[in-house]
C-alpha cells in the first residue's frame, strides 16, 4: 500500500454547513457513486477542473447558451408576413384627405 495517499476529513458539527455536508455524506447512495471515497475524489476533481476554466471560457459558454435559447425561441415564432389591409372606407378616406388638407393650410 505504498502507492496510497490517505487523508482524514473532519466535519465540525457545530457549523451548519459542515453538519449538512456530513449528513449528506452519511446518506450517500454508495451503489450510485461506488463509494464515499470515490464521491469525494470525483468532487475534488470536478472542483479543480472548474477552477481551471477561464473567465473567457465562462463568457463564451454563456453566449452559446443564449444563442441556443434564442434559436429555439425563433424556431417557435411565426414570422410569416401578416396581411396588411389598406382599404379604408370611403368616409375614412375622405376624412384622411381632409385632415391632410387642413394640415397643409397651417403652412399658408
Amino acid at each position: 500500500m505504498k502507492d496510497v495517499y490517505k487523508m482524514t476529513v473532519r466535519f465540525d458539527l457545530t457549523d451548519a454547513r459542515e453538519r449538512a455536508l456530513a449528513e449528506y455524506m452519511q446518506t450517500l447512495d454508495v451503489k450510485k457513486y461506488q463509494s464515499r471515497n470515490q464521491f469525494v475524489l470525483d468532487a475534488i476533481a470536478d472542483y479543480v477542473d472548474l477552477q481551471s476554466i477561464t473567465r473567457e471560457q465562462h463568457e463564451e459558454d454563456i453566449r452559446n447558451i443564449i444563442r441556443e435559447e434564442m434559436r429555439a425561441c425563433f424556431a417557435k415564432a411565426n414570422f410569416a408576413p401578416q396581411p396588411v389591409t389598406t382599404d379604408l372606407y370611403a368616409e375614412q378616406q375622405e376624412e384622411a384627405e381632409q385632415d391632410i388638407l387642413d394640415d397643409l393650410k397651417l403652412f399658408d
